[in-house]
């Protein structure tokens, strides 16, 4: 009998691996309509009511209301955003590079003397990136062709995934606290902690976008960089697209500021760059944190090892397994308190003073000298 049952977990757990192992490839698109699902649900079940005979169509006016409104502007951007990087690598970048290198070789005249800041192996690195700029351009192009299908793929199960999760989100959630490991109350903690940690990765999406959009656009007035509105526009929409965000706005503008003689403008607007990449690893954990009550660090941590391990999509997913491994740590901390005892400070009611000994009686016979 024990042998009939091992052999049944063995086989149900090797078809359960079998399963996952042949999706695995499909599991981001699908869990992050998932995600969205899960998201959109509480406006769905507002908006049935009001809906009258359309409302079991529901789902589907959301799904595709969340495509026209978000996955097409997404697509759209991020085409044009690798269609301006790869233009802007394939350039012939000759005429820019000599005046860099001019203004290395001549220095810089402060107070009538000369700073000489360049050299013959300086020159050498700047053509060298400008060769590797070009293949660069080159190879990025040709990735992007090539990984077209399997993204037109993902954007396909990402819609087919969101519909089914608004229609069936809750047969999911009543199946899954019916077969959850864990109690009720940690189950819905859980449920919690993911809808949260969606909520506060969208918010700091938009966060991002307003605050390096702003910044931006007073860089690019302050450093005199024409059209400084549009492109202000351009990297706030920029900045929702991971590892692309703002640097095709400011790196753009800082070279054509070197290009144009404007040298001071120039330093002034790569410091901006800087100071306008490094604002997201502020912002968006910050608002995260603040969101799902998550320490600022682990929010960081989690966005960065997301985008490591599943690429932009790792923005949502990243926080997500990082709030769920708190939960992990908060829940066992609940079940398995400490065993030593807090003891409170004594007080001075508490505090025993030991009565004064009394002095010993003088013997009655004290010993000679």
């Amino acid at each position: 009998m024990d042998r009939d049952r091992w052999l049944s977990v063995v086989l149900r757990t090797a078809l359960l691996v079998l399963f996952f192992w042949m999706i695995r490839t499909l599991l981001v698109p699908i869990v992050l309509g998932g995600l969205f699902a899960l998201l959109l649900s509480p406006l769905a079940e507002k908006a049935k009511p009001r809906l009258g005979r359309a409302e079991r169509h529901t789902p589907l006016l959301f799904t595709f209301a969340t495509i026209i409104l978000v996955v097409i502007p997404f697509v759209f951007f991020t085409i044009e955003a690798i269609q301006s990087i790869s233009e802007f690598l394939a350039r012939d970048w000759t005429p820019t590079i000599q005046r860099f290198q001019s203004f290395l070789t001549e220095g810089i005249d402060i107070r009538g003397r000369s700073i000489h800041i360049g050299g013959p192996q300086l020159q050498a690195a700047i053509q060298n990136i400008g060769q590797r700029a070009a293949s660069f351009a080159a190879t990025f192009v040709g990735g992007m062709a090539t990984a077209l299908p399997g993204f037109i793929l993902s954007l396909f199960l990402f819609g087919v995934s969101l519909y089914y999760f608004l229609r069936d989100g809750g047969k999911l959630v009543r199946w899954m606290f019916r077969f959850s490991p864990f109690p009720p109350n940690q189950t819905r903690e859980l449920f919690a902690s993911v809808r949260e940690t969606v909520n506060g990765a969208i918010l700091g999406i938009l966060a991002t976008a307003v605050v390096q959009g702003s910044l931006a656009l007073l860089a690019l007035n302050v450093f005199g960089v024409p059209n400084a509105f549009l492109l202000g526009v351009l990297a706030a929409l920029l900045s929702f697209i991971p590892l692309v965000g703002t640097t095709p706005v400011t790196v753009g503008s800082t070279i054509y500021l070197f290009a144009t003689g404007h040298v001071g403008s120039a330093i002034g607007m790569a410091i901006s760059a800087v100071i306008i990449g490094l604002s997201d690893n502020v912002v968006r954990p910050w608002v995260q944190s603040s969101s799902t009550r998550m320490h600022p660090l682990i929010a960081l941590a989690g966005i960065f090892g997301g985008l490591e391990l599943f690429g932009p999509v790792g923005v949502f997913l990243g926080p997500v397994i990082a709030a769920m491994a708190v939960w992990t740590v908060d829940t066992y901390a609940k079940l398995h308190p400490p065993r030593r005892e807090a003891t409170a400070p004594p007080t001075d009611k508490d505090t025993i003073v030991p009565p004064p000994s009394k002095p010993a009686p003088a013997p009655e016979n004290p010993p000679l000298p």
